[in-house]
């Protein structure tokens, strides 16, 4: 009798930890755009199209200047219109990252504009996550 209680309590504990594992590494933070700009001087633009996983809800937004300055702007939309943008003047080996919005699982389109009077070599990442990250 006690045995047998004793697997029916290991039996839950164990699915109840592969559960909650199973959770945690589906909504952990992963970045669903990462890439690289280098625009010269002029008007330059980058698209890319991404889709937000299951299970995540949030994202958060990431400029790392490497060299050069400009004014910059990005944005997210998806068929509905924007639903976040934002403009800076950054330079010169400086960081923005946004706050967390909320943006469901779904597909998206990431722009990043810039505006610049010298050359502009950059990283932009788009992270997103879920649950209780």
């Amino acid at each position: 009798m006690v045995s047998s209680t004793l697997k029916i309590v290991a039996a839950i504990v164990i699915v109840v930890v592969v559960v909650v594992g199973a959770y945690a590494a589906l909504t952990f933070p992963r970045a669903v755009v990462d890439f690289q700009v280098s625009f010269t001087m002029g008007v330059d633009r980058e698209l890319k199209r991404f889709e937000v996983p299951a299970l995540h809800d949030k994202a958060q937004v990431e400029v790392i200047i490497n060299s050069g300055s400009a004014l910059w702007r990005a944005s997210i939309a998806n068929a509905n219109g924007i639903i976040w943008q934002h403009s800076a003047a950054q330079g010169g080996q400086t960081t923005y990252r946004g706050d967390w919005i909320a943006l469901p699982s779904g597909q998206y389109n990431f722009t990043f504009e810039t505006i610049g009077f010298g050359e502009l070599n950059a990283n932009i990442r788009v992270t997103s996550k879920g649950g209780f990250w």
